[in-house]
């Protein structure tokens, strides 16, 4: 009887224990509900609508990256972005993002088989970002002073004064005389966006009307703090969609020469 009883128990252990060792279940708690969740995307919801989007845990950690690509869509950005030598993508709201910058973030959660209607692209990965942050954003004061912009200004127009070119301020006061006709503008690049839903986008001074911020769209790349002169076509109220528009703008830019 002793020896049954002994059986007996040993055969229930071992039932226990069987029961107790099937999959494990972790509950995960998505910090940012806005961004993703484990049954949608949040904010990307008419991006995505693929049941086979899967989720994983949200990343707390933060990191730096540096921009590679820009795609924007009306609501939402896609970057492509380099972390320690490797190459991924994520996904934040729409803002203007730098190509060659480098920016922070976290709380970033993991989506495969991610789609984007707007761009009619599926990403095999992705990761949604509640919001990411410049690594230089306490440096972005535009004040200076008026010596120095006065200074700056002058050594400027020393230096493009090119036959043929007319100046910003005179395009600005006088758009509507030159809508749609090709000008011919000179100026130092002060910023380039390269790669922007398709082209680059460069901005230009000349030291007559700074306070404008005068861009040219073309297929050519001017290097920031070149001098260059260049071709292109008067466009005002456009609209290019994904929060890119302009009163005043110049399109299909040609370089005429650049130093």
């Amino acid at each position: 009887m002793k020896i049954f009883k002994f059986i007996l128990s040993i055969g229930l252990t071992i039932i226990l224990a069987s029961c107790n060792q099937g999959p494990k279940v972790i509950a995960t708690t998505i910090a940012n509900e806005d961004i993703a969740s484990s049954h949608s995307t949040g904010i990307f919801s008419d991006e995505s609508g693929s049941s086979n989007t899967q989720s994983a845990p949200v990343t707390s950690d933060v990191h730096t990256v540096k921009v590679l690509e820009v795609l924007p869509t009306s609501k939402y950005v896609y970057l492509k972005v380099e972390e320690k030598e490797e190459e991924f993508w994520i996904a934040t709201t729409k803002k203007e993002v730098a190509v060659g910058e480098t920016y922070f973030y976290k709380n970033g959660i993991l989506k495969t088989n991610f789609e984007s209607k707007e761009h009619d692209r599926v990403f095999d990965k992705v990761y949604l970002v509640a919001n990411i942050v410049a690594a230089n954003h306490g440096n972005q004061s535009n004040e200076e002073p008026l010596l120095n912009i006065e200074t700056k200004n002058t050594e400027i127009n020393k230096q493009i004064e090119v036959e043929g070119s007319i100046k910003i301020s005179e395009l600005v006061s006088n758009k509507e005389k030159y809508n749609g006709k090709e000008i011919q503008i000179s100026g130092k690049c002060s910023k380039l966006n390269p790669n922007i839903m398709g082209r680059n986008w460069i901005h230009i001074k000349d030291g007559s009307m700074d306070e404008f911020d005068l861009v040219i769209t073309s297929e050519q790349a001017v290097p920031e703090g070149h001098i260059v002169t260049m071709k292109g076509t008067v466009v005002l109220d456009k609209d290019f969609g994904a929060g890119y528009k302009y009163d005043l703008i110049v399109e299909n830019g040609q370089i005429v020469s650049s130093k």
